[in-house]
């Protein structure tokens, strides 16, 4: 009987939380620490699909500076209501159902970022990146159609429970001969409890179930089961927090008029209106402790270096563990948070399988050519 390929994707299950269960997952043999990029899933997750850095498939952070029609063009006239309503969640279900109408199917959520200042931002992610055709570059799912191969995928659209059902359901059944799962919900925990919550602990033990699982009804079947564990990256817990709204305030200078800034919950990012801007804001923040601007030279390393600086010119990271609060993300406290410098423990992605790993795969961008090579094999043994 032809093998079947089934990959759980399950995003922030680091390599660290992963060793500190040495029990979890123990029927996948080979696994790996993986380096993830800087920030966030919305430049993780391409970086995985595509085996490109986020300066080759242009995705980076949920949100860049507009640069041309942005989906939130017109919205800065919310800026006459008043503050109760622009906070409201009524308006902001509209706001979003009113930038779906627009044409943006992928992830977005628009948090906390202020209503009168979206429309000097823009969403990069407009398309599916599940699905062919939804990045800029080619991606695994791009090959999956060029290889003609039966294959079903859930992601974030569909619950972790409901998904898992419908893909043990598609095993049974063995008319497919790729599985895809990725699932969020672990990332949600580890947010509100840290490394040591309870909830993070009953997923933990929810995905071994499930891989077991998957292996007993594979072996019942007799089908050959290739097997593979991911994640886009891991999770440090939050120890401190800076409130980088309140030294910007101090500053003889306002958002929107000497320079645009973005707060994401780990980084600070500027565009200068004005030139004098740059230098006051780089001074006040550089005397804060917790954080440090980037400079160019480690941007390219990092594979995030934009030469239109649609991120932004200028970029103020937190180290490990430091929280910014508030931020365009939110207003409450955090147990654990991710978007940290790649080279942190804490933030390494892990690779599990029960095929051999080749020596070469250590990165997330190394995570694409692997499954490619797998999926040569799986078509070498049904063809």
């Amino acid at each position: 009987m032809k093998p079947l390929m089934v990959v759980l994707f399950v995003d922030a299950l680091g390599w660290r939380l992963c060793e500190a269960h040495p029990g979890f997952a123990a029927g996948l043999s080979h696994r790996r620490r993986i380096a993830t990029i800087l920030g966030f899933s919305s430049g993780a997750l391409p970086t995985a699909f595509s085996g490109q850095m986020p300066q080759v498939h242009g995705r980076f952070l949920m949100y860049r500076h507009a640069a041309g029609p942005s989906v939130f063009a017109g919205f800065e006239r919310l800026g006459w209501l008043p503050s109760r309503i622009r906070r409201s969640w009524r308006l902001t279900r509209l706001l979003t159902r009113l930038v779906e109408q627009r044409g943006v199917r992928g992830y977005f959520n628009l948090y906390e970022v202020p209503r009168d200042r979206l429309a000097s931002f823009d969403l990069p992610e407009r398309d599916d990146i599940f699905r062919p055709g939804g990045l800029p570059v080619d991606s695994i799912w791009d090959s999956l159609e060029r290889r003609g191969l039966a294959w079903q995928g859930w992601n974030w659209r569909t619950s972790e429970r409901a998904a898992f059902d419908a893909l043990l359901a598609s095993v049974s059944e063995g008319g497919d001969d790729v599985l895809f799962l990725y699932t969020a919900e672990l990332d949600a925990a580890l947010h509100h409890e840290g490394s040591a919550g309870a909830g993070v602990q009953a997923g933990l033990e929810r995905y071994d179930a499930w891989l077991r699982e998957l292996e007993g009804t594979a072996a019942r079947l007799g089908r050959p089961l290739w097997l593979y564990l991911c994640s886009d990256h891991g999770m440090v817990d939050v120890t401190r927090t800076v409130d980088v709204t309140s030294v910007l305030r101090r500053l003889p200078l306002r958002d929107g008029h000497d320079y645009d800034v973005f707060l994401d919950s780990t980084m600070a990012r500027f565009w200068w209106r004005r030139p004098q801007a740059r230098a006051r804001v780089q001074t006040a923040l550089r005397t804060e402790q917790g954080g440090r601007w980037l400079t160019e030279a480690e941007l390219r390393s990092a594979g995030c270096l934009f030469p239109d600086h649609a991120y932004g010119e200028d970029l103020f990271l937190l180290d490990p563990g430091v929280l910014m609060m508030p931020s365009y993300m939110g207003s409450q406290p955090l147990a654990a948070m991710h978007g940290y410098a790649a080279d942190h423990p804490d933030m390494a992605a892990l690779l599990a399988s029960n095929r051999p790993l080749p020596p070469e795969v250590t990165h997330l961008k190394d995570l694409r050519g692997f499954l490619e090579s797998e999926l040569d094999a799986l078509q070498a043994v049904t063809t």
